[in-house]
């Protein structure tokens, strides 16, 4: 069976990271893939009628869908310009990061996906040369496309990432960094220094003293996936276990989280696992950085939270008692 073996360095293992939020892009990308194939995953059903539903009744959804799937094939190669390496915000960030690809990148990685001919030929080659009208129908395309399919289910898909990575991080905590390459699921064996991974093709990637970030992604289905180019910042986004997107799919019918400390401050425990400014909070929320500020207190008071000052920012951060709180209220 071909894998993808990944080479780690002493340096490498300490320089080993977890993404805490949603990647926007990583989840658009795979959507768009789950949206092109016809595995029978339970856990999509209902997102893949919604999405159709929606398209039927609406022309603009319908263009960017057909944008989105043409720079986003189900294939053994997408770009990696979609998938840009910073840890951004918001999805105005994101699509700025993809149209910022400098013009070279943008020319081979568009070239290697553009057909020799039929409809789509002549916009992927404006593309790959970066022509302002081809970039514009991509930029709205990925708006369009994020706004009407993943944003509305977005509550979910945090739920979802929460579940899965919550483990994951007490794994970390009692383990390390090696404890956390040996929990990322039955498709990966870490049997030091490389962490061997089921995938479509053979391939190394050596690390090389850069370190790699893990990325759990909704959407992601069957096995981790690497970026194609290995002198990009290496990453790996993972799929998270089906259990985890089916009690976040549920998560109406038994917040049980929610229920116990209300919606706001579910919302803000949620969203400091990865550590977060009263600032951040107060958009990922929506509410007045006051409000937040006050929640906060409450969580801190009650443990479940830590909170770090530095000049004029309060960065706070989950407790090992927030992050069991967080679990048992799945």
């Amino acid at each position: 069976m071909p894998q993808l073996r990944i080479h780690f360095t002493d340096q490498d293992i300490a320089r080993t990271r977890l993404r805490l939020k949603p990647d926007l892009m990583w989840e658009i990308v795979s959507s768009a893939q789950i949206l092109q194939h016809k595995d029978d995953d339970l856990s999509f059903g209902a997102w893949r009628r919604h999405v159709r539903e929606l398209a039927l009744h609406d022309p603009d959804l319908r263009t960017a869908l057909h944008a989105v799937v043409t720079v986003a094939p189900h294939a053994a190669y997408f770009p990696d310009l979609l998938t840009p390496p910073e840890d951004l915000c918001g999805i105005d960030e994101c699509v700025d990061a993809v149209l910022s690809t400098e013009p070279d990148r943008l020319r081979a990685e568009i070239d290697l996906i553009r057909p020799a001919s039929g409809p789509e030929a002549s916009w992927l080659n404006d593309l790959a040369r970066g022509r302002p009208a081809a970039l514009r129908r991509l930029r709205d395309a990925l708006r369009v496309y994020f706004g009407s399919v993943i944003a509305p289910y977005l509550p979910t898909i945090e739920d979802g990432l929460c579940s899965a990575v919550t483990p994951l991080i007490q794994r970390y905590l009692h383990s390390g960094p090696e404890g956390l390459l040996a929990a990322l699921g039955p498709a990966t064996r870490w049997d030091p220094p490389v962490l061997s991974i089921g995938y479509p093709l053979d391939r190394d990637l050596h690390l090389d003293g850069r370190g790699l970030v893990l990325i759990p992604c909704y959407f992601v289905l069957h096995h981790p996936v690497a970026l194609a180019d290995p002198q990009l910042p290496p990453a790996l986004v993972f799929p998270i276990g089906t259990e985890s997107r089916l009690l976040a799919a549920g998560r109406a019918d038994g917040d049980h989280l929610t229920a116990l400390l209300g919606s706001t401050r579910a919302s803000i425990l949620r969203s400091v696992v990865g550590g977060s400014t009263t600032t951040r909070l107060a958009k990922l929320v929506g509410v007045a950085p006051a409000t937040v500020s006050h929640h906060t207190g409450v969580l801190r008071e009650a443990g479940l939270i830590a909170t770090e000052r530095e000049e004029n920012f309060a960065h706070h951060l989950i407790t090992p008692l927030g992050l069991r709180v967080l679990a048992a209220g799945r």
